[in-house]
Order: structure tokens, then C-alpha cells, then sequence
């Protein structure tokens, strides 16, 4: 029995991969940087795994050889790759049927839906996370001398990037309440990367007293990380992630942060968020947090969007810019990586 390794998979095995994988209940749904395939004496394909970045994922073993004790090598091959990439903060999205499969290897349950599950590789992980938050708002609430008179509100952003519309956004909830938190996404799966987003959220709303930005961490579950390769109806996916992405919210943030109140933009150009935002609305409300959807700020007919930034960006149409993004994002876009971000967004154009 041998293990093979692909940084990335190409070729006849990626070939062979999807199928063993389909065979097996599961679709491919995108190349990641590592992967790692098991096979017998007669090089048959018994098992597969794969890491994409933090998410262990494709992990599958042929139903002839399951019981082998084969789930243990492909485990500890994946996650040896992910500490020699600086990841020791690991996840599984599966089925909560197999949570027993993973328990043994450390992984431990953050948040359960009936179709999915999410694990990690902390036994207290999301409670540290908690913690800091918890720390983070005694703080900012003792050096801004505020108390909590009124409505905690909350907001998530991904600000790829931080625009006058989100600015307007936060203006709106922060007069509504008397501390609102805000989340900016932490997945790298956006043009601008995420230490970049949290910084530009920052300079962006500095001068607003009320207002806490926090880095969202890998708890507030992005659809640009959520797999769907596990799950039968893959146009459901949306639904899925809204829905476990919730629950987590619900079950952790909510009880820790006293959040009664949760803000959202309106999406007309996106029909998935705007579902998102339908069915977050619903199950917040199933809770009595309230849920309240702001209009997008526009200039003239056109409603001020994130991707209209990179848009006009990509096109080298910076004066139009300033329209848009306050100073500081605009700074960022004129600088040498601001630059460096509109090239690859022109060359992926192309």
C-alpha cells in the first residue's frame, strides 16, 4: 500500500480522483493546492484527501476498504502538509453523521445543522475566540466612556473593497444603536486579501464613536470557504451555508455580545445574497433578533457596490473613483499594491 501526493492534482489523476470521489458520494468542485490519494498493492485508488488552505475536504475511502484503519494515514498526511504551510488551525465541513469518524484525530464540533457539520482541531477554539471578543468590547466600551443604553446591533461585511455604501451602511445602524459590532470576513478568497479589507474598515470608520470592527476569524462561515462537494443538491448550497453560518451566530456571538439587532444592505444586483438575506431574516427573527435591511446608498440611478470599484479599477478609471471609496480606501487603490490588485483584476478580465 502506497500514498501519493499532488501539489496540485493534473492530468490522468485529477481525472481519476473525480471519479473515485463521485463513486463515492462526493462532487468535485474545485482544484485544491494539495491532495494526497492512497493506493493498494495494484495501485487501485482506496482513498483520497485534500487541503484548501485550513479546510481538510475530498476526504473518502472505497467501501471495500473501509474498517482498514486507511482514514489514519490520509489524516495524518493532510495534516502534517497544513503545519509544514503555517495552518495549525485546521476545519472539516461533513455530514454530522461523521462526526465518530473525525472525533478520534482531534477534530471537535462548533456547529450542526441536519445537513451539515463543522469541525476543528481546537477543543476550545471558538471559545477562545469568544473570549477576545468579549475582552476586545470591555475595552473599546472603557476607553470610548460608553454605556449600553440601547440596542446592540451587529453587522458582517466583506468590503472587497470598503466603499461609501458600506460607510453609509454603518452610519445608518451606528445611529440606531448604542455599540454596534462589526465583522469583516477573513477568508482570502477576495481580490483585496483580508488583512487589507480589516484596515481599510478600520481608517474607514475611525471617527465614529460607537462602532467596534472585529476580524470575523473563520467563525462566521464565508460562502467563499464553504464546500458543497459533500452535499446531494448542490443549489441548495447557499441555503446550507446561510443556515450553519446562523446557528454559530446565534448559539456563540449573539448570547456573548448581548446582540438584539442585526443590519444588512439591500442586494439588487445579487439574487444569492439577496436569498441569504431572506432566509437570515427569517431565522433571526424565529429568535427575536430583529433584522432590518437598509437601502444601497447610490449615486444618481447606480447603486454604490464593491464590484463596481474593481470594476473601474480593472478599466485604470481611478478619477471616477473618488466618487466612491472615502480617502483612505482611494489612497490604497493609488498605492503599489493598490495597483498591483487593479493588474490582476484587468488581467483576469482579459
Amino acid at each position: 500500500m502506497t500514498i501519493q501526493t499532488a501539489h496540485p492534482m493534473k492530468g490522468s489523476v485529477l481525472e481519476e480522483v473525480k471519479a473515485f470521489l463521485l463513486v463515492n458520494g462526493l462532487t468535485f468542485e474545485g482544484l485544491p493546492a494539495f491532495s494526497c490519494m492512497l493506493r493498494d498493492d495494484e495501485e487501485k485508488l482506496i482513498g483520497t484527501g485534500s487541503l484548501d488552505g485550513k479546510v481538510l475536504k475530498y476526504i473518502a475511502i472505497a467501501k471495500t476498504n473501509q474498517g482498514e484503519g486507511l482514514l489514519a494515514q490520509i489524516m495524518t498526511t493532510l495534516v502534517t502538509q497544513a503545519f509544514a504551510n503555517g495552518h495549525t488551525h485546521l476545519f472539516i465541513f461533513t455530514k454530522p453523521s461523521n462526526l465518530i469518524l473525525f472525533q478520534p484525530f482531534g477534530f471537535f464540533p462548533i456547529g450542526e445543522t441536519s445537513q451539515v457539520l463543522l469541525m476543528e482541531n481546537r477543543k476550545d477554539g471558538i471559545s477562545h475566540y469568544i473570549k477576545s471578543l468579549e475582552r476586545e468590547t470591555e475595552e473599546f466600551l472603557q476607553n470610548r466612556k460608553l454605556s449600553l443604553s440601547g440596542e446592540i446591533g451587529v453587522i458582517v461585511v466583506n468590503c472587497n473593497p470598503f466603499t461609501y455604501g458600506h460607510r453609509y451602511l454603518l452610519e445608518y445602524a451606528a445611529r440606531q444603536c448604542s455599540l454596534l459590532h462589526v465583522f469583516v470576513v477573513s477568508s482570502d478568497k477576495s481580490a483585496f486579501p483580508s488583512a487589507v479589507r480589516l484596515a481599510l474598515v478600520k481608517e474607514g470608520t475611525k471617527d465614529m464613536i460607537n462602532v467596534l470592527v472585529h476580524e470575523a476569524s473563520d467563525y462566521l462561515v464565508s460562502s467563499a470557504t464553504f464546500p458543497a462537494y459533500f452535499l446531494k443538491d448542490k443549489n441548495k448550497a447557499g441555503s446550507v451555508n446561510c443556515e450553519l453560518d446562523i446557528a454559530i451566530f446565534l448559539r456563540y456571538i449573539v448570547p456573548a455580545l448581548k446582540i438584539n439587532r442585526r443590519f444588512v444592505g439591500t442586494e439588487p444586483l445579487c439574487n444569492t445574497t439577496e436569498a441569504y438575506n431572506r432566509q437570515m431574516e427569517q431565522m433571526l427573527g424565529q429568535q427575536g433578533i430583529e433584522f432590518t435591511e437598509v437601502a444601497r446608498k447610490q449615486i444618481g440611478e447606480v447603486p454604490i457596490s464593491a464590484s463596481l470599484v474593481r470594476s473601474l479599477m480593472a478599466q485604470g478609471k481611478f478619477e471616477e473613483l473618488k466618487a466612491l471609496v472615502p480617502k483612505s480606501t482611494y489612497d490604497f487603490i493609488r498605492s503599489e499594491a493598490g495597483q498591483a490588485i487593479a493588474d490582476q483584476l484587468l488581467m483576469e478580465k482579459v
